[in-house]
């Protein structure tokens, strides 16, 4: 997978958590909350990894869900949807 589209995968899952997300002409994603639009981090893909504006790396090309999951919490936007978990449990000795 080349950067571009793991950049573009990773742009639709930012957005599909609700992050404001803009493609820069340099290469580069900004990314920011949209309750509170000051708060935001540009990404870069670089190397087969995605880096803050601070050099953090954030994540991997090719597993861009955990990435924007990452992103999302560094911004303070809260999980939308969190997976079900089965809190069933079996009775034992009936």
């Amino acid at each position: 997978m080349d950067a571009m589209t793991s950049s573009a995968i990773l742009v639709d899952q930012l957005t599909a958590r609700g992050l404001s997300v803009t493609n820069r002409d340099d290469g580069t994603v900004s990314v920011t909350n949209p309750l509170h639009p000051r708060i935001g981090e540009v990404l870069r893909a670089l190397g087969g990894r995605y880096l803050t504006d601070y050099g953090y790396e954030i994540g991997e090309h090719g597993d861009e869900p955990a990435t924007a999951d990452r992103v999302t919490h560094l911004l303070g936007l809260p999980r939308t949807s969190i997976p079900e978990q089965s809190t069933s449990r079996q009775e034992v000795g009936r």
